[in-house]
């Protein structure tokens, strides 16, 4: 699958990854997705499938102690 790069997600979701790097517990699938789904509410909208996608690949590869699960 083709993720979206960091640059080109929605601000929303490059906020959720940069509060990752700011707390060292929060790097778990679970709560990127509350945060996805957050933010994405605050601009009106839903997170979409690709979005999620590409934000959990993305902390996953930036955080080698991130959870998906």
């Amino acid at each position: 699958m083709n993720f979206t790069p960091y640059q080109y997600l929605p601000l929303f979701a490059k906020v959720a990854i940069e509060r990752l790097d700011q707390n060292y517990d929060m790097r778990k699938g679970g709560t990127l997705n509350e945060m996805l789904d957050a933010y994405a509410k605050t601009y009106g909208i839903e997170c979409d499938t690709e979005t999620r996608q590409s934000a959990a690949h993305i902390a996953s590869r930036r955080f080698a102690n991130f959870s998906a699960a």
